[in-house]
């Protein structure tokens, strides 16, 4: 198989074997254009600032300078006894695992690499076509296109992912926007998201769940507030509660406009529009170290990256978005480390505000003892360290093995034609208005 085999960081977590592939074009084309794009705005749409460059800029420098630096696979599609040498030494190691102890053995991830023309000559022609343009999703540019016409046949023609259909292939798809037009071939696959969004607004139902895709944290766009900060911070957190960021929000964000007006005037709350950039953040961070907690509203989708600014500047976030879905929920306990309330609740006049100062100094304390542990969790640095967002990561999908197996081999037995198979649809909306059946079931 064309690709290199990649061990997770030194510290991660053992379980059975089982060959992930992680197409590397989606993380060159996608993640590398919208970190670029959030990172370096074009000059001509925001006011600049003599330390930022442009996006095409940024494009331009990784083009010139980084991508001569990777390596790429042919055009070739592996198969004949070529392929039949690699399912024959997968179906060796899975047989070993049966008698073995399946706790020394690693999960491995196998990195296509891409023909050059699905990576690096995309993203020239992305940079050669590139239009400034105040429309997000569209700025004239045949790439998207020439993704689903070309690079997704590449991939679903490849023997790995006709094994398995895409079970245990992984794409990262970070974005409400990413992968929009082709998200109908890869549904089978493994999806990193920033959340799942029940309204239908982002996502089709069935395209997402919780028992197939995994939730990843945004890159926090404020500094974090280390051990000395926070004890030196303390004295300091006069403010009962910060908000900074857009009011006028669509979809659930609505709930931003509603929260500002009932919450302006407030005595020791702070609520005030804001925008990106680097004076942006500054006031972000600035606010957020001197507040006891940070309202984390809906916006245009059920998650932002305030929440986890929040959290690594020691803030405790007060969540108000009844779609959100949070990151490796299966191994950190939110509870420990923000206030989650119901939309209803937190419109009510004076309710939020009263719920807040009802709080006992030890219960805030607990709080922010909390964040002081939590928020090497979700701090992306490289190489990766032990239980960091990336080792996390792995861990969850550690969880996921098994039933990927059990899914892999049922498609590959079933009669065609026999009946559907009997889903369990877990993932259900995280709502957190009040259930009166809640007692039965904590």
């Amino acid at each position: 198989m064309v690709g290199n085999h990649r061990h997770p960081t030194p510290h991660r977590p053992r379980s059975k074997t089982l060959i992930f592939m992680l197409l590397l074009f989606s993380f060159s084309l996608l993640l590398i254009l919208y970190t670029l794009s959030s990172s370096a705005r074009p000059s001509s749409l925001s006011h600049p600032n003599p330390t930022e460059t442009s996006f095409v800029a940024s494009l331009e420098q990784f083009l010139i300078h980084k991508a001569p630096k990777l390596t790429f696979g042919d055009d070739t599609v592996r198969g004949g006894e070529s392929h039949d040498d690699d399912l024959r030494k997968l179906d060796e190691m899975e047989n070993r695992l049966l008698n073995e102890d399946p706790t020394g053995f690693p999960v491995k991830v196998y990195v296509y690499e891409m023909p050059k023309k699905f990576t690096v000559d995309l993203l020239w022609l992305f940079h050669n076509t590139y239009k400034e343009t105040s429309n997000a999703t569209s700025n004239g540019s045949p790439v998207h296109r020439l993704i689903e016409q070309e690079a997704l046949k590449w991939v679903t023609d490849q023997p790995a992912w006709k094994r398995s259909e895409g079970r245990d292939h992984i794409f990262p798809i970070h974005h409400p926007w990413s992968f929009k037009s082709v998200r109908k071939y890869v549904k089978k696959a493994i999806w990193l998201l920033p959340d799942m969004d029940s309204t239908g607004n982002w996502y089709k139902p069935g395209q997402v769940s919780l028992e197939k895709d995994l939730i990843l944290p945004y890159v926090p766009n404020v500094d974090r507030c280390d051990a000395k900060c926070l004890s030196e911070s303390a004295p300091k957190r006069t403010t009962l509660l910060f908000f900074r960021g857009r009011l006028k929000r669509n979809a659930g964000g609505k709930i931003r406009a509603k929260l500002g007006a009932e919450l302006s005037g407030v005595k020791d709350v702070i609520i005030t529009e804001g925008t990106a950039g680097e004076g942006g953040k500054l006031a972000a961070q600035e606010g957020m170290r001197r507040s006891l907690f940070c309202l984390c509203p809906a916006g245009d989708t059920p998650s932002s990256a305030r929440l986890f600014d929040a959290i690594v500047s020691g803030c405790i976030p007060v969540i108000v978005s009844d779609e959100l879905e949070l990151p490796f929920e299966g191994i950190l306990d939110y509870k420990k480390v923000a206030v989650i309330v119901s939309s209803s609740d937190a419109i009510q006049p004076g309710w939020l505000i009263n719920h807040l100062r009802s709080l006992t100094p030890s219960r805030v304390k607990k709080f922010q003892n909390s964040l002081a542990q939590y928020s090497r969790h979700f701090l992306y640095s490289s190489p990766a360290q032990p239980l960091g967002p990336e080792d996390l990561t792995w861990r969850m999908i550690a969880g996921k093995l098994v039933n990927i197996k059990l899914h892999t081999r049922r498609s590959q037995r079933v009669v065609k034609g026999s009946r559907t198979i009997c889903r369990c649809d877990c993932w259900r909306p995280n709502a957190t208005a009040s259930n009166p059946f809640s007692p039965l079931v904590s």
